[in-house]
């Protein structure tokens, strides 16, 4: 006899959060806007702000002006490997085996305003902030300290140069 295991349907929430992480990773995207566009081209409605309470709820951060999910920016090579939550005020930083000491060294020294403290194990870190708010902007302060750099084709480079002069939409 054999069981078959019913997945359980993933709410539209998941769905969409799962999209967006896929969408990021595949290519380089810089706004709102058009993370709403690209999700509307694979059938989910969004606007602007249910995208933006979405970058908030994955804890994206941006990495040279895109957007990136925090593991995702940090596994480049460097010593971080994972980064996750526990509860408000906690934030479990997980590194390379003997590189958690020297990580939380470089996050104190960065005089994080929202980091209350870092404890640093062999290959863990717990840092203690006041509440979700300040665990969100450590996040991405903690990501931004230690991701590699993105490289940008060519066409992306003159794509964003055009941006910030206003040629582009």
């Amino acid at each position: 006899m054999r069981i078959n295991r019913v997945q359980p349907h993933k709410s539209g929430h998941e769905a969409r959060g799962q999209t967006i992480l896929e969408l990021i990773a595949a290519k380089p995207i810089a706004t709102q806007e058009e993370l709403a566009t690209q999700l509307a081209k694979r059938g989910f409605k969004a606007t602007q702000s249910s995208v933006s309470r979405d970058v908030m709820r994955l804890g994206l951060a941006k990495l040279n002006g895109y957007y990136v999910a925090p593991e995702g920016a940090v596994k480049a090579g460097g010593p971080i490997t994972a980064i996750d939550t526990a509860g408000d005020n906690i934030i479990v930083v997980k590194t390379e085996v003997g590189l958690a000491q020297p990580a939380a060294l470089t996050i104190d020294r960065a005089s994080i305003n929202e980091v209350v403290g870092t404890v640093a194990g062999d290959d863990t870190i717990l840092i203690a902030v006041k509440n979700s708010a300040a665990q969100r902007l450590a996040i991405k302060k903690i990501v931004s300290l230690f991701a590699a750099p993105r490289v940008r084709s060519a066409g992306a480079q003159k794509r964003a140069l055009g941006a910030r002069a206003g040629w582009v939409r």
